[in-house]
């Protein structure tokens, strides 16, 4: 991996392929491996893209240091990060849950940068920190495929709406050795201070670009009912809400499908003027 410094400090991230930039940006207690795993083989038949995949602090590698513990901190880092890795050269975004709500503000900060936006199962909390999320529910069980659960894993069944080893599998491999090992006291510190404030909170003008907002039907971490609402600010959006998932659309809820809305995405950006 590589590193940078950034407001002092040392982000790190990995870079592959060649061409237009891309910032991927992870989820809460996540890291960069989980959003490799989940968007690169959406680039398969997509050459021409220089695509960045970034820790952010408190994650992964990179370190939070005790001065942060706001969003807006952690907004403003991620834009100055922006800057120094790929300049003043055109770039798109693409988040995560909370990466989602983090390259939202950069579409609200920025826009006049960004080739396209896509917001991945976007966290998008109201002004007093509540989500409107539908009720947990697991449509598809089989509790046989969860046999050998660690006690750390033992959220997982109920966060799946399709039950299977596969699923399971897929967790282990790219997302618990970060959720081990994320910076629980950083998180605890910017959880009270979670939503972001100011011109970041409101919509801006129309974001006239390529965009996506995918979502799961079945979610019950971020719900998909709230993410409707920025329509109007996304009038380039394809918006999907995808039965047989939930916070877990993608490669481990409904691959297929979320590699072919990613695939159309970038396709739309590569058509656009």
């Amino acid at each position: 991996m590589k590193e940078v410094e950034v407001q002092g400090i040392p982000v790190a991230f990995e870079e592959l392929g060649s061409g237009r930039p891309i910032l991927l940006t992870h989820g809460w207690s996540g890291d960069h491996h989980y959003m490799m795993a989940d968007l690169e083989p959406a680039f398969e038949g997509h050459d021409g893209w220089r695509r960045i995949y970034l820790d952010l602090p408190g994650h992964g590698i990179t370190p939070a240091p005790g001065w942060l513990g706001s969003q807006g901190q952690v907004a403003s880092i991620l834009t100055d990060f922006t800057d120094v890795v790929i300049g003043d050269e055109p770039f798109a975004v693409a988040g995560s849950s909370y990466g989602g709500y983090l390259s939202l503000a950069l579409v609200r900060s920025i826009p006049q940068r960004l080739l396209g936006a896509a917001l991945l199962v976007p966290d998008l909390p109201a002004a007093d920190g509540t989500r409107d999320t539908t009720p947990q529910v697991t449509i598809v069980e089989d509790l046989t495929a969860f046999a050998d659960l660690e006690e750390d894993e033992r959220w997982i069944p109920e966060a799946l709406v399709e039950h299977s080893r596969r699923s399971l599998d897929e967790i282990r491999a790219h997302e618990m050795a970060a959720i081990r090992s994320c910076d629980r006291a950083y998180l605890e510190r910017l959880d009270a201070h979670y939503v972001l404030g100011g011109a970041l909170a409101s919509p801006g003008a129309p974001f006239e670009r390529p965009s996506l907002i995918a979502t799961g039907r079945q979610d019950s971490t971020v719900g998909y009912r709230a993410q409707l609402g920025l329509l109007d600010e996304f009038p380039r959006a394809t918006f999907a809400t995808c039965d047989l998932a939930g916070h877990w659309l993608g490669r481990v809820e409904r691959p297929e499908l979320f590699k072919a809305l990613v695939q159309d995405w970038l396709a739309r950006i590569r058509t656009s003027r």
